[in-house]
């Protein structure tokens, strides 16, 4: 057993045996540095200690437990003919040190391990004891700046997201600064990527990868209840991969979404055409999705049937001297399942979806999704971030298969959350003229937070 490996049985033990103290705790967020529990600063409380009249330090802990397999793994296409399952054990513990209203030095560490993978741990599963965020921030009342490691997403986290299925989170080196008021939001951001390492505190910003830009959110009264977001984001890679061709990579993202809730349906639409060179090419790419549903609010558990929709445009011809396949950079790799099975890139998607609320804590979630390449002269993309070319689908047929997914959560308590998902994937001749096949998909997974 690895030291991460005791460790983190050690911290989720820890995390068990404290539920019954913190049962009662509320205000958490995703990226924990944004919470504020000020209010409930004590000289003797165990989470928020008051430090004179006008400052406090904060503590907090994450836990998770995560198992997982893929029957068979990679779709079968290759070497890869049988399953594999495994499980993930991931730790984090952190301080936030508020000096008077507007200074804010936040540290958080993580220990991360990984037990049954065949083939091992890949970069995302293990890491001996690291500095997972530490930033000194400004928060004012209007405008903010935050130097240092640090979480970040933004929008429906299609582009950027926190990377939450994978075992590691993803963070970034550089500066943020963000300026708001009322309705409107701006943040600007220069960042490097966190390249994550299995040894004690070694983990350092990946040189090769880079990402800046400009994002805005903003609510126009005559437009209500209608939420728009712009944004600019730039990505540079010393080395990339799309079906063919490598090189490096420049690639300018210009997006919008139009997003809001009324009457009970719900609606989010996001456009972005993307320019820029890939080694001798020129980037000339495209995705448009959508997520419009509608809630029976006074029907039993609450349902809603909704319809995802998405195409991210692909490559019609790999020898044109321009490149057409959508990047879709640092997404949430379980946008279209929990299986994380496809990239969106070279893709199309029809996604009906039910969702019902039979209790309070309890979400379960029904979805079929088809799925077909945009270009069928291009590649299947799979994760891991930003996308991986399947060189066996180069070509091939292009309908790529669909896929049932059933995914649930129950929230026991502020503190513990226990999920469960069972995807079946179908492979369509995109996949099985390459060899492709059937994938089984099940996942379990209890966390803590504190």
């Amino acid at each position: 057993m690895t030291p991460a490996h005791q460790i983190s049985i050690a911290f989720v033990t820890a995390a068990i045996l404290a539920m019954p103290l913190f049962a009662s705790a509320s205000g958490y967020q995703s990226l924990r540095f944004e919470e504020d529990w000020r209010e409930d600063c004590s000289k003797i409380s165990p989470k928020c200690w008051r430090i004179g009249e006008t400052s406090s330090l904060t503590f907090g802990a994450d836990a998770r437990i995560r198992t997982q397999g893929y029957w068979p793994l990679d779709f079968g296409i290759g070497s890869q003919t049988s399953g594999n399952d495994y499980t993930l054990f991931r730790g984090m513990a952190h301080g936030d040190l508020r000096i008077r209203n507007h200074v804010q030095l936040f540290v958080q560490f993580g220990v991360y391990d990984e037990i049954g993978r065949r083939g091992g741990p890949i970069s995302v599963d293990r890491s001996n004891p690291d500095l997972q965020q530490g930033f000194l921030a400004w928060n004012g009342k209007a405008l903010s700046l935050r130097l240092g490691r640090q979480e970040i997403t933004l929008g429906t986290s299609r582009l950027l997201s926190v990377r939450e299925g994978p075992n590691i989170r993803l963070a970034f080196d550089g500066a943020r600064t963000s300026w708001h008021q009322e309705s409107y939001r701006v943040d600007a951001f220069v960042f490097r990527p966190i390249l994550n390492r299995s040894g004690a505190f070694d983990d350092t910003a990946n040189k090769s990868q880079s990402l800046s830009g400009v994002y805005a959110t903003f609510t126009p009264e005559i437009m209500s209840p209608l939420k728009i977001d712009l944004y600019w984001l730039r990505y540079e890679r010393d080395q990339g991969q799309f079906a063919i061709t490598q090189g490096r990579e420049r690639r300018d993202s210009f997006g919008t979404r139009l997003f809001g809730s009324t009457r009970g349906w719900d609606w989010n639409l996001e456009t972005v055409f993307q320019t820029g060179h890939f080694s001798n090419q020129i980037i000339r790419a495209w995705t448009v999705a959508s997520d419009t549903g509608f809630t029976f609010s006074t029907l039993p558990w609450s349902p809603r049937l909704g319809l995802r929709t998405d195409i991210a445009s692909g490559d019609k011809n790999l020898d044109d001297g321009r490149l057409g396949t959508f990047n879709a950079l640092y997404p949430n790799p379980t946008y279209l399942s929990e299986a994380a099975l496809l990239a969106p890139g070279n893709l199309m998607d029809l996604h009906p979806i039910l969702t019902i609320n039979p209790g309070p804590q309890l979400k379960i979630m029904l979805g079929w999704n088809f799925l077909w390449k945009h270009h069928k002269e291009d590649a299947v993309y799979t994760p891991p971030a930003p996308l991986v070319a399947i060189p066996e689908t180069i070509g091939t047929g292009r309908y790529i298969g669909d896929q049932i997914g059933l995914e649930s959560s129950y929230r026991f308590s502020p503190q513990w959350e226990a999920r469960m998902a069972a995807v079946h994937f179908r492979a369509g001749s995109a996949l099985t003229q390459a060899g492709g096949k059937n994938v089984d998909f099940l996942m379990a997974s209890l966390a803590f937070r504190w």
